[in-house]
């Protein structure tokens, strides 16, 4: 199901995830290279909140709420508006995979590993850009 608010909506609300988005990206980037303060878990909740936040500043600048905030149904919410690469898609699934804690239930957390940090900022820096040319 998706939510739509009226425009005016998106001019107060859009802005402010992207401030956000840009604020733990920029988190993101510094905590790459102080290892001793960032660990990879930590380091992957700031990627993907950063993550959501350019992904839910793209959503609200189009009136829309996601039904759901995990990253793979965010970019296929994305999706209905610009073209989105399959792979990404596929990196973005993976990256809900590492950690599912939306549900005692399913509490599933895997191992991160840098390999999977480094993915994560090469998506990251695939999401900002696309997010900054097809915002509107």
């Amino acid at each position: 199901m998706i939510t739509t608010y009226p425009e005016t909506h998106n001019q107060t609300t859009s802005p402010k995830f992207i401030t956000e988005a840009e604020a733990y990206y920029k988190t993101a980037h510094g905590g790459v290279n102080r290892k001793h303060i960032f660990t990879n878990e930590i380091l992957y909740n700031i990627i993907s909140m950063s993550i959501e936040k350019y992904l839910m500043g793209f959503l609200t600048s189009k009136n829309q709420m996601p039904a759901c905030h995990t990253l793979g149904n965010m970019i296929k919410e994305v999706k209905q508006h610009i073209p989105v690469e399959d792979g990404l898609a596929k990196k973005m699934d993976h990256f809900d995979k590492l950690q599912f804690i939306c549900s005692f239930a399913l509490f599933k957390r895997e191992p991160i590993s840098d390999n999977d940090i480094m993915d994560m900022i090469t998506v990251l820096k695939e999401i900002r850009a696309m997010v900054h040319e097809n915002i509107a």
